[in-house]
């Protein structure tokens, strides 16, 4: 046995004092121990947040777009059920002011506790000069909309009848769905038959199959397949072939291999 191979055998025996003295229960002291870790985020705490959302400082007013890449503290100020709530502290980078936002699991969004607020942008229709836009569906901004009596009585028409052709076809689903709980026994009966038949002919076409020493089933006949195996001819497979081959083969063992004499 090698140096090597014979450190490796020693170096996993464990004495029985071992194990009794209880040793190996105590930790061991390495240099990495005491260490709180080798970057920002594990001795700070300090990540870097992208701003999800177009928000606007509070102090001064500053508008930070989003996408926008801040060197903030990370810190677990709660949980909702398995999910932990984490808030992130940073500066803005106008005015240095403290701002503060949190996670909301529950809502899959952001809350704005304190230094920033989410910029809101509104949109009139009346000042940008545009129409705007309404639901063509209901009837009464329709009717608020357009002024033309002919307009509005055939949006009427179009409406009821939509209403009427949504009525029937849910009438026909509910009697379509109550036939069919009221007949499941007949229903389930007959699909269970077709079963059992489709099982019967096809271990038939396997027990076919096998008899003729094939190892897949058998298939239906078909009128080309009977046409095409009457003309199939084999080579040999005939009597007067089989005479005729035996005739040449017995005039080549009686000749000589040089040929006859002339």
């Amino acid at each position: 046995m090698s140096s090597t191979a014979a450190t490796q055998s020693d170096g996993y025996y464990i004495p029985p004092s071992y194990i009794e003295s209880g040793d190996y229960k105590k930790k061991s002291v390495s240099q990495h121990a005491g260490s709180k870790g080798t970057n920002q985020s594990q001795l700070y705490g300090v990540v870097r947040f992208e701003l999800p959302i177009k928000s606007v400082c509070t102090h001064c007013n500053y508008v930070i777009g989003k996408g926008t890449r801040f060197n903030a503290k990370k810190d677990t100020v709660g949980a909702y059920f398995s999910s932990k709530i984490y808030s992130f502290t940073f500066k803005c980078y106008e005015c240095k002011g403290k701002l503060v936002m949190q996670t909301n699991p529950k809502n899959a969004d952001y809350d704005f506790i304190s230094g920033i607020r989410r910029k809101v942008q509104a949109f009139d229709t009346k000042e940008a000069g545009s129409m705007g836009y309404f639901d063509t569906n209901d009837i009464s901004q329709l009717k608020d909309k357009t002024s033309d009596p002919m307009g509005r009585l055939e949006r009427d028409e179009r409406q009821k009848q939509k209403q009427v052709s949504a009525n029937a076809r849910v009438e026909g689903l509910i009697s379509l769905s109550s036939r069919d709980y009221l007949e499941d026994y007949s229903n389930n009966s007959a699909l269970r038959k077709s079963f059992r038949s489709d099982r019967k002919v096809r271990e038939k076409r396997k027990l076919e199959g096998a008899k003729a020493g094939l190892a897949v089933p058998m298939v239906d006949e078909r009128a080309d397949d009977i046409k095409m195996a009457k003309t199939t001819k084999f080579l040999g497979g005939d009597r007067k072939s089989k005479e005729d081959e035996k005739r040449r083969m017995k005039k080549v063992r009686s000749g000589g291999i040089f040929g006859s004499k002339g």
